[in-house]
């Protein structure tokens, strides 16, 4: 008699949403989950080698055993219950009929069953006395199912030191007996453990090995297994292509050999790198067929999964409603199946959703449970995350160094990990609190390096290569489209070969459409950037040279006025330190405004914008510089009280005082200042009764530096700075500054801001 059929043959079990990225984006979220956790079929092969030494043993007693397993390893996946009833006949038939290597296989199928239905403590309990009986044996080759159940029990259970040492030990047997599929199998659960722990290079190499031994052997089901493992493993670290070319190489192998829970698992994998990418409508469709395909299954743990990629993509997609109804069915699957991983990851789905609705105080509570469960397992990228979203929410509330703390510490956990996706977000927010707390180069600092991640995670070649796959994954559902109607309809064969031919055409032209589209908008796209550069890099280059122009005038003076201080007697040094320091206020008064500039010229385009009355904003300006200018009458027109627009106040503010100091400095007597509405501008007008522009000269005075002729000198009309960064500070709202004639007879200044 036989015993192979008795041998637990698990389908494996999908990524436990640990953490990665990839499911509920706690996009960042879960910055991301592991796409293709399965278990490999750890006893594919276990089955076939022990039944050879098996054939070759005589069971005395009841061949009445033998039947029993048989049936218990037959309905062990589909319909567990059975499993226990089959399994605990012969278990009693074998008190009679003592026989050790039954006994085992019984015992495991018991604890194979029980963890399929959530009782991981009687699974552990039938693992263990299923190990205990094998050791006792003192034949290797028992050990190898008890060692890889009970190892696969522990890890169900997130107790990932646990079930690695289980794992480590069933390598150990592998190998001294020579068995190359348990050797892979065995690799393959241990990629899995290192996985969960974020060892994602561990995980690789793991996954790897257990890949090209599969190869070898010519396993098609474990290879499907390995190549999806490996799929997740780069999806983790953000190679998408990569990620998505293994997941098509196993979903083939998994419809040709029928494997709908294998199927289903991969359409949700795929899902979620489809999310990441940022296709959510494909996205979507992928996360819908395999949560169908689960739900046939009658798979919680997959609908689980799938429930929770949904929401977080129904969160990006602005479906808050529906975002919510499928992470909290999650979480409910979560609970009843005892999965801290699932619930963890659920539940950080749920804070993230409900501080994008702005309930602060429910995201918190979401989050803070979430991360406890993390903690307590040991789930490293969960934790990372799940002190992300704290830091967010922290942000949210204003309690930035609370904020700054978690982001640290998350920032610490994805360098640990090596999960870029992760760090990048880390990065981002940081950037933000830093930001918010007013140390500028810290922020800059921070966002570089995530524009530097973003861009490796997201550059040119990557999306040729995603675009190239994508086409190649439709082409090949369409080409297994074309096979199934030439199989039911052979007579139109050659009608179906022509179809394909012209369908090969199209795909190509359309592919050659695309990358010619892309070249175009590549060049595009650097001429436009090479543009900007040469603009940024000229003026640069022409303040520099106004700089050192303007420098030299009153360093010469201070210089001047140092020699002669040096030779001077007592009577003359305090007129030559007035000198000095007249020189040195004005080399101070031009470092300020050369600041300003630079300012002008980059910060304002981030600047908060907000609702502004604009009556009493020029009252009050209009206040101010007449203090300055007391001898002159400075007059405000009537402006409508309910004027209104939303700007940056600093920045209007900053704008108008240059055009009003412009104007006092240059008028003879007499200024005054008007508002009016343009259909979707407001104009504020400055009039002065000074010498005027002359037309020629109207885009020249916005130049750095320039005064008109000898007589504006610096002591009169200033460093020269002040409308060309008014005209900046327009120019970056999307308005303008526009110079005329004066009915006062000087110069009209109209500062024109979108409404």
């Amino acid at each position: 008699m036989t015993q192979s059929s008795a041998v637990p043959h698990p389908e494996g079990r999908r990524s436990r949403l640990g953490g990665m990225p990839w499911l509920s984006a706690l996009s960042s979220c879960v910055p991301a989950m592991m796409l293709a956790m399965m278990m490999a079929l750890f006893l594919s092969g276990c089955g076939e080698n022990q039944a050879g030494a098996a054939a070759s043993t005589e069971i005395s007693g009841d061949a009445r055993v033998q039947e029993l397993l048989t049936l218990a390893a037959a309905s062990r996946n589909d319909d567990p219950h059975k499993t226990i009833d089959y399994s605990s006949q012969a278990l009693t038939l074998l008190k009679e009929i003592p026989e050790p290597a039954s006994e085992v296989m019984a015992l495991s199928n018991l604890a194979w069953a029980k963890m399929l239905l959530g009782d991981f403590t009687e699974a552990a309990q039938y693992g263990e006395a299923a190990l205990t009986l094998a050791e006792n044996q003192h034949q290797p080759e028992m050990l190898v199912v008890p060692l890889n159940v009970t190892g696969l029990i522990y890890w169900r259970q997130s107790q990932l030191d646990k079930a690695l040492t289980y794992y480590q030990r069933a390598l150990e047997v592998a190998k001294g007996l020579n068995k190359r599929s348990f050797e892979a199998t065995t690799y393959n659960n241990m990629g899995l453990i290192h996985s969960d722990k974020a060892e994602y290079q561990l995980a690789l190499e793991c996954f790897t090995r257990a890949r090209d031994i599969h190869q070898g052997l010519g396993d098609e089901r474990p290879l499907a297994t390995a190549l999806n493992n490996i799929a997740g493993i780069h999806a983790t670290l953000g190679d998408y292509g990569e990620a998505l070319a293994n997941q098509q190489a196993s979903l083939r192998i998994r419809e040709k050999l029928d494997d709908k829970p294998g199927v289903a698992e991969l359409h949700h994998n795929m899902g979620i790198t489809y999310e990441q990418i940022g296709d959510l409508k494909e996205s979507m469709l992928q996360l819908q067929q395999g949560l169908r395909g689960f739900e046939a299954l009658g798979d919680k743990t997959g609908m689980a999964q799938a429930l929770t990629a949904l929401g977080m993509v129904n969160q990006k997609l602005k479906n808050d409603v529906d975002a919510r109804i499928s992470m909290e069915q999650a979480l409910a699957y979560g609970e009843e199946l005892n999965d801290g991983n699932i619930t963890a990851t659920a539940l950080m789905s749920l804070g993230k959703l409900a501080l994008a609705m702005g309930d602060a105080q429910g995201a918190r509570r979401y989050l803070e449970r979430g991360l406890a469960i993390a903690d307590r397992l040991g789930l490293v990228a969960l934790q990372a995350q799940g002190r992300l979203r704290l830091a967010d929410y922290f942000l949210v509330t204003s309690e930035v160094d609370v904020a700054r703390e978690r982001a640290l510490q998350a920032q610490q956990l994805a360098l640990t990990s090596g999960d870029r996706s992760l760090l990048r977000d880390t990065y981002e927010i940081l950037s933000q609190i830093y930001e918010r707390k007013g140390d500028y180069q810290q922020a800059l600092a921070s966002h570089k390096e995530f524009k530097s991640i973003n861009d490796a995670l997201f550059n040119a070649s990557s999306q040729d290569r995603l675009a190239w796959l994508r086409s190649s994954f439709e082409a090949e559902k369409r080409q297994r489209q074309i096979t199934e109607l030439e199989s039911e309809k052979a007579l139109q064969a050659e009608v179906i070969k022509q179809q394909r031919v012209a369908r090969n055409l199209w795909i190509l032209a359309l592919i050659a459409v695309a990358a010619i589209m892309l070249l175009l908008y590549g060049r595009h796209s650097q001429a436009r950037v090479n543009q900007a550069l040469q603009r940024s890099i000229q003026m640069q280059r022409d303040l520099m040279q106004a700089v050192a122009h303007e420098f030299r005038a009153p360093l010469a003076r201070v210089q001047l006025a140092f020699d002669m201080l040096m030779e001077a007697d007592a009577k003359e040094q305090p007129q030559l330190e007035d000198r000095v320091l007249r020189g040195l206020e004005e080399l101070d008064e031009l470092i300020r405004e050369i600041v300003k500039l630079i300012k002008a010229e980059g910060s304002p385009r981030r600047a908060p914008s907000e609702s502004l009355s604009l009556a009493p904003l020029l009252q009050t300006l209009v206040a101010r510089q007449h203090q300055l200018f007391p001898e002159k009458h400075l007059e405000l027109a009537a402006i409508d009280e309910d004027l209104r627009l939303t700007a940056s106040k600093k920045h209007l503010e900053w704008a108008i005082n240059n055009l009003l100091s412009n104007a006092l400095r240059y008028s003879r007597e007499q200024v005054r200042v008007s508002c009016q509405r343009e259909s979707e501008h407001l104009c504020i007008i400055v009039d002065d009764d000074g010498p005027g522009v002359p037309a020629s000269e109207r885009e020249r005075i916005f130049e750095p530096f320039v005064r008109l002729d000898p007589s504006r000198t610096r002591a009169t009309g200033g460093i020269g700075l002040g409308l060309a960064i008014a005209r900046r500070l327009a120019e970056n709202a999307h308005g303008h500054i526009r110079v005329g004639d004066s009915p006062l007879g000087g110069a009209r200044f109209e500062l024109i801001w979108p409404y």
